[in-house]
């Protein structure tokens, strides 16, 4: 005589997929896990449980509960960079997500840059046991920088409002709404903020000298 025992399988103390089940004898009192079927076991997951599983009652029917852990699709990996030219180490690192079955990482998995140096690896760099990986860099000299000054005219009366400055590298040839700096207008024993009144992109007109002039029209807010 036999009968069938519902499987329940647990990952992290929730239920995970479909419940599975197993035939054993009418009798048993545990189920091997070497029983349970491997297509019963949900996708992306791998079975911790080992040994017996003891048959338990739940809502009235013999159940066992199968303990589940979930499949890593990826992993995070530490990315040291190594000086050519002062040959030492940083101590600066960037952590990156790559598939679980990575060996190498590559330049191109880098999503963002390493200021103050340019990363001159381009080939594949083994990925160690402990999950890290070294590329090379060298400095690079820093951009040389220029003074912009920004000018804020009353919309429609292009009457100045205010001046403020900001050091940009020479090679940026506009400034976003965002960047620019902001500024206030003292009136009447009140103050104002300065708004611009277009979004912008603003071009820089170039003065020479290490300087710059940007333009824009604005209106005036009370300050908050």
């Amino acid at each position: 005589m036999t009968k069938e025992v519902k499987v329940i399988f647990i990952c992290n103390g929730a239920t995970a997929g479909k419940d599975g089940s197993v035939v054993v004898d009418k009798d048993a009192k545990t189920v091997p896990v070497s029983q349970i079927k491997v297509e019963q076991i949900p996708q992306g997951y791998t079975v911790e449980s080992t040994g017996e599983l003891k048959i338990k009652e739940i809502d009235g029917k013999e159940c066992v509960l199968v303990t589940l852990k979930k499949i890593a699709t990826s992993k995070k990996v530490t990315v040291a960079f190594f000086d050519i030219e002062h040959n030492a180490l940083l101590s600066t690192t960037m952590t990156i997500t790559v598939a679980s079955d990575a060996e190498f990482v590559y330049k191109t998995d880098l999503k963002e840059t390493l200021p103050g140096y340019e990363i001159i690896d381009n080939g594949k760099n083994q990925i160690s046991e402990n999950n890290r990986v070294v590329m090379s860099v060298k400095p690079v000299a820093p951009e040389e920088m220029r003074t912009v000054t920004v000018k804020y005219l009353m919309q429609g009366s292009n009457e100045l409002l205010t001046k403020a400055t900001i050091d940009v590298p020479m090679s940026k040839k506009v400034l976003t709404k965002a960047e620019l700096p902001g500024a206030t207008v003292e009136s009447s024993g009140f103050l104002f903020d300065v708004a611009p009144a277009m979004e912008g992109p603003f071009g820089i007109n170039d003065l020479g000298n290490g300087k710059g002039e940007v333009i824009v029209m604005a209106s005036l807010k009370m300050h908050k």
